[in-house]
Formats: C-alpha cells, structure tokens, sequence
C-alpha cells in the first residue's frame, strides 16, 4: 500500500514498504495524455527528506527553464 508524503500537482511522492524496506516513488502524470513516468528511491539510501529535496530542485530547474512537458507539446 502507498502512502502519499507529498503532492505538487503534476508530480506526487509516495512511501512503501517492501519486505521491510522503505521506497520512495515519484511519480509524474503528464496532463495532457495522462502518461506516466515512475522513479523510485531505496529507502536504504535516501532519506524522505532527500527525495523532497530532490523533487523540489527538479521541479525549480524546469520552472526556471520555462520547461514543461505541455510547453515542449505546443512548440513542436
């Protein structure tokens, strides 16, 4: 079972635990198709704050790029 940790919009996190380990999914919807694109974080080596971490930087570099899927739909 998944529980979700963090929501921001597009783009959620998940926690899960798998024979004793912790994982972290993050998991992106593309909007216009509903496609799906899953990473997935061993609990082992990161921490849930370090997934968060990870994300948000994500998410800031594409936001200061003006790069987004539906951006890169509409150009080409």
């Amino acid at each position: 079972m998944r529980l979700l940790l963090e929501n921001y919009g597009d783009v959620r996190i998940f926690q899960e635990r798998i024979f004793g380990y912790k994982r972290y999914i993050v998991e992106e919807i593309d909007p216009d198709f509903g496609f799906r694109y899953t990473k997935i974080f061993s609990g082992i080596w990161y921490k849930k704050e370090d997934v968060i971490a990870i994300v948000e930087k994500q998410l800031k570099k594409e936001k200061k790029n003006g790069w987004t899927q539906r951006s890169c739909d509409q150009t080409s």
